[in-house]
């Protein structure tokens, strides 16, 4: 079983893709690592799927306001980060690891099934169902749709994707990566 997750993307001019690069560190030491390519019509699906998700998440099987939900969210969005350690650096690169795979899959199908209340497996699939299934819970979740959202950014895609006026993300390198 995996110590620790260790997610990175980055953005790669010459694909116009971002890499994203998920390591699972082993109890013994060692780790293995995955990469992903991911288009900008895929970032932008698992953009509007996570959004769904976290609304239909936070509004339940309870009837609230449009304005409760949206301060609900930002709530959750604002602890899940807090909890996030983006200051380790990314370290898969070491030679205890394992690249699984010659090259980055490219990533064409997003499937999330919800497990449990705030757990979900997220599956990164190719067109040929090779990838990868991770289980999250909606703080990861968060986490990984500002990720996202900031590696937008910084690739200059100018996507429209669905975000309030708070959240407007501000860059602050080439890459992004959590632990």
């Amino acid at each position: 079983m995996a110590e620790r997750l260790q997610i990175n993307f980055e953005y790669n001019s010459i694909e116009d893709r971002l890499l994203l690069r998920i390591s699972e560190k082993e109890n013994q030491g060692g780790g293995v690592e995955y990469r992903f390519w991911l288009t900008r019509r895929f970032v932008n699906v698992f953009i509007k799927a996570t959004d769904k998700l976290i609304e239909d998440e936070v509004a339940g099987d309870i009837q609230v306001s449009p304005d409760a939900i949206e301060a609900m969210k930002k709530f959750q969005q604002e602890a899940a980060l807090a909890k996030a350690d983006f200051s380790t650096s990314y370290d898969a690169d070491s030679e205890n690891y394992t690249l699984i795979g010659e090259a980055p899959f490219l990533v064409s199908i997003l499937k999330i099934q919800k497990k449990s209340k705030n757990k979900y497996v997220l599956s990164l699939l190719t067109s040929e169902n090779a990838g990868m299934n991770i289980t999250v819970d909606i703080d990861l979740i968060h986490t990984l749709r500002k990720m996202f959202l900031a590696s937008v950014d910084n690739a200059g895609w100018n996507q429209p994707l669905s975000r309030t006026t708070e959240e407007k993300v501000k860059a602050d390198g080439p890459s992004m990566r959590i632990s």
